[in-house]
């Protein structure tokens, strides 16, 4: 009698991580960036930000996430955008994760970005340079 309820113990413990619940996932880090150009920091750039998962299958913008989160560079080129998450029933541990930013320069949109395992980090500090690409150098802080 013991060993069956043991297994049935076992068996029940193995099966709750299967049982959906809703639960918090992390889709997007908090950022604090700087925007600049050869150096010397961008004032009054708009950037966007993935709020969200991407469309898969298409090129990164934030205009083909769930939502989109704008912000404008002070003088000394700062952004910021707070964490966004979700409520999900299941835990999904895959690298559907992004920072992507968006900067409409030169008559198009320049994007960067990157994937993480989930759950994202809480929080990222970028340093983006803005040429004929918007590229950013990340740092991870807890």
């Amino acid at each position: 009698m013991r060993a069956a309820t043991f297994l049935l113990l076992m068996l029940a413990a193995g099966l709750a991580g299967c049982v959906p619940f809703p639960h918090y996932e992390l889709t997007q880090p908090e950022v604090d960036g700087v925007l600049a150009t050869a150096g010397t920091p961008r004032a009054g750039v708009m950037i966007t930000a993935c709020q969200g998962l991407p469309e898969y299958g298409r090129a990164f913008s934030p205009r083909r996430c769930d939502q989109v989160a704008s912000t404008t560079t002070d003088a000394q080129g700062r952004f910021h955008f707070e964490r966004h998450g979700r409520v999900s029933l299941f835990l999904i541990m895959d690298s559907a994760t992004y920072e992507i930013l968006g900067v409409q320069a030169g008559g198009g949109e320049r994007v960067w970005y990157r994937g993480y395992w989930r759950p994202a980090p809480p929080h990222v500090d970028l340093n983006c340079e803005l040429n004929e690409q918007l590229v950013c150098q990340s740092s991870q802080t807890p």
